[in-house]
């Protein structure tokens, strides 16, 4: 671990032909860990920064990036871990952030980074088809995913709190997201309806997407203030009324 960090470009940590993690703000006494989501395309490491909300409530923050939408299961994994294992008692509490694959991250490598809380947004149990055969929707970025390395239950934190935020009309988000908390039983699990994929597409387009990172920081994360802003935001939103009106149509086809 170096002992400073520049804010601007932050420290290379972890530099793998796969992985990479870089380092903001190191002298810290708390660390949020953030990942990076899946991209359409993706060919490349994509330029991370430091949050400044995270800066501003004394955060070092740590950026894991893949090159490919890997669920950051490849060659450099167990070599992250490691480096993770190492950097993670410099701070006197690690939280973990993320967004769908970045989700998964969280808690994949929360052990790793002895980290007391997770927030994740649309989070994924596993691609791999042998063990959610019924979600189809990552089967070209699953090829290569093993299992063995990626597997949820061997690499489980115990007494991890936080919060998974998943739409409760997105039935393969909602079914990954219970599965998440068979393993991390002091997750709860924020539904918002409607919400899309990720579940905070709504809060993003009412400009209210800041409310995720400061849920992050907070010791412990708590699902109660996410649901009222999406409550509230939701009045709004012509994308929300579209599809609750579908929703209400469809049930009264079936009665």
């Amino acid at each position: 671990m170096n002992e400073t960090s520049d804010n601007k470009t932050g420290d290379l940590v972890f530099s793998g032909t796969h992985l990479r993690a870089t380092l903001f703000n190191g002298d810290a006494a708390r660390l949020l860990v953030t990942f990076s989501f899946r991209e359409t395309g993706r060919k490349d490491f994509n330029p991370v920064s430091l949050s400044q909300s995270a800066k501003a409530r004394g955060f070092a923050q740590l950026c894991i990036a893949t090159c490919r939408n890997d669920w950051f299961i490849n060659p450099d994994t167990m070599a992250l871990d490691n480096a993770l294992k190492i950097l993670g008692p410099h701070y006197d509490a690690v939280h973990m952030l993320g967004f769908s694959m970045g989700g998964y991250g969280a808690f994949r490598f929360a052990r790793s980074a002895r980290a007391k809380f997770a927030t994740a947004i649309s989070p994924q149990f596993s691609i791999h088809p042998d063990v959610v055969p019924f979600d189809p929707r990552f089967r070209s970025d699953a090829q290569n995913f093993d299992q063995k390395l990626g597997d949820l239950v061997s690499y489980a934190k115990p007494g991890l709190q936080g919060v998974i935020i998943a739409d409760p009309f997105r039935p393969l988000d909602l079914i990954n997201a219970q599965m998440i908390t068979e393993v991390f039983p002091r997750i709860q699990i924020a539904r918002l309806g409607f919400g899309g994929h990720p579940a905070t597409a709504l809060l993003r387009r009412a400009g209210k997407s800041g409310i995720v990172q400061r849920m992050a920081l907070d010791d412990p994360p708590r699902a109660a203030p996410i649901i009222a802003e999406h409550r509230e935001a939701r009045l709004d939103d012509a994308d929300y009324m579209r599809d609750l009106i579908d929703r209400l149509d469809q049930r009264a086809a079936r009665t």
